[in-house]
């Protein structure tokens, strides 16, 4: 395959994705007239997508409120003891999403960081309650290898998997 050729796959590849960025629930029709492919290539793109991984899935952005959640973060330092190959296995295992749905907690995303602190974990709590008992296990399960984790509330979100709140003009309560 010449380079233009693989550079014109990559770059047809990287517009359905921002496509798919924008609205995931577009409909392969949609997508394939709003950037002039047909829909065959389209499903080929996003099948192939798929299958390296560049896209793990598709989920609906929810306003909390609507069904009495709040967003909550928990931000943790580690120690700088090295993590044995058991609490690896716990995180790869995904203890995580059995601790917090055990403690009524959603899972949104959790990161390993580069900085101050050293991982983060959005969820969705009831409350304050539910997103401390979550932290408490988690300080628990993994005592020895935490320095200090901290929850926050989100008050506000102005933007969600990449969305931008449609209740926007709302922000201005909280100043």
């Amino acid at each position: 395959m010449s380079k233009s050729s693989k550079k014109s796959i990559e770059r047809d590849e990287k517009k359905v994705l921002l496509e798919l960025m924008k609205d995931s629930s577009q409909s392969i029709n949609v997508i394939s007239k709003k950037l002039g492919y047909s829909r065959q290539k389209i499903w080929r793109i996003i099948k192939k997508l798929q299958g390296e991984k560049t896209v793990w899935g598709y989920t609906a952005v929810i306003n909390c409120e609507k069904i009495g959640m709040k967003n909550f973060l928990l931000l943790g330092k580690r120690t700088s003891k090295p993590l044995p190959q058991e609490m690896i296995n716990l995180v790869l295992n995904r203890k995580l999403e059995k601790m917090a749905k055990k403690n009524n907690c959603i899972l949104d995303d959790t990161y390993y960081l580069n900085g101050v602190y050293d991982f983060v974990s959005t969820f969705k709590a009831n409350n304050i309650l539910d997103a401390k008992r979550y932290q408490e296990e988690f300080n628990r399960l993994y005592k020895s290898y935490i320095e200090k984790t901290m929850i926050l509330e989100a008050l506000f979100p102005l933007r969600m998997n990449g969305i931008l709140n449609p209740d926007i003009n709302n922000l201005s309560e909280f100043f």
